[in-house]
């Protein structure tokens, strides 16, 4: 995976764990990026996960936001980075 987004390893893996569920249709909460991450071996806890999903949230380019409804828990939302089209002018 490659690390032009200046992110750590683990949350390289945490980003692909979100981009997975999008992919199924889902829409993870926390809990559900710490299942995924699980499922593929890696040891992290709802904390650091929480963690690396703020970083993640706030760098440019990796197309995810957090949804949060009240004092619930928060939702973690893949969308594709639009691609600029080049002008031609």
């Amino acid at each position: 995976m490659s690390n032009s987004l200046n992110l750590s390893e683990r949350q390289l893996q945490v980003l692909q764990c979100v981009k997975d569920a999008k992919a199924e249709g889902k829409r993870p909460y926390t809990r559900g990026v710490v299942n995924r991450m699980k499922a593929k071996g890696f040891e992290i806890s709802d904390r650091q996960a929480a963690y690396d999903l703020g970083v993640i949230i706030n760098t440019d380019g990796t197309g995810v936001y957090s949804v949060r409804y009240g004092s619930g828990k928060t939702l973690w939302i893949y969308e594709e980075p639009l691609v600029k089209e080049p002008s031609h002018g």
